[in-house]
């Protein structure tokens, strides 16, 4: 959720144009939601944070809207999808049957994204694309710099993290970024 909130805020490539500071966001009972990291994000960003009651759907639309389009347009046309309405008694999938890789997900999920925002033409919008309704408003865009969200999906778990020459060790492994070298 919380590298979900830096990607929805920034406005630079692969992210933008859309995106910046709202003065508030409405959240669903949803654990992700509600962390201590996403509440402190928003605090720190000045954004005022309203929890909706449980099983209210109706008061976030345009969001659950958007969510029954990815499952319906995207989603249900990847192989493997389970939750296809199928006919009579349910089929086992097929055993040859290729699932997509991360990097292939990846990949089919942005191109649809570029699609919805820039060709889709939802009858609400009159004849725009959601990007184009976008440019189109005048509401003032409050941005915050990457360097500024970075921190925000680094969560403390409470455990004591040593950076050292090799890295920060966590699990056994260690781990190295530009971060972590001075550059």
């Amino acid at each position: 959720m919380d590298t979900a909130l830096r990607a929805a805020v920034l406005r630079e490539d692969p992210f933008g144009p859309q995106g910046g500071l709202p003065e508030k966001v409405r959240v669903d009972r949803g654990r992700d939601f509600l962390s201590r990291t996403v509440a402190a994000a928003f605090g720190a960003l000045v954004v005022e944070v309203e929890d909706l009651p449980a099983y209210t759907p109706h008061l976030k639309g345009t969001v659950e809207g958007l969510n029954r389009a990815v499952e319906s347009m995207f989603l249900a046309a990847l192989p493997g999808y389970v939750r296809q309405p199928r006919p009579g008694r349910r089929p086992s999938r097929p055993k040859d049957e290729g699932l997509l890789d991360f990097e292939d997900f990846t990949v089919r999920l942005l191109g649809w994204v570029q699609w919805w925002n820039t060709r889709h033409l939802p009858q609400p919008l009159d004849g725009k694309s959601p990007l184009q309704a976008w440019e189109a408003d005048p509401t003032p865009v409050r941005e915050v710099s990457p360097e500024e969200l970075w921190t925000f999906t680094l969560e403390d778990d409470g455990r004591v993290r040593v950076v050292s020459t090799r890295g920060v060790r966590f699990r056994r492994r260690d781990y190295v970024g530009p971060w972590t070298l001075g550059s």
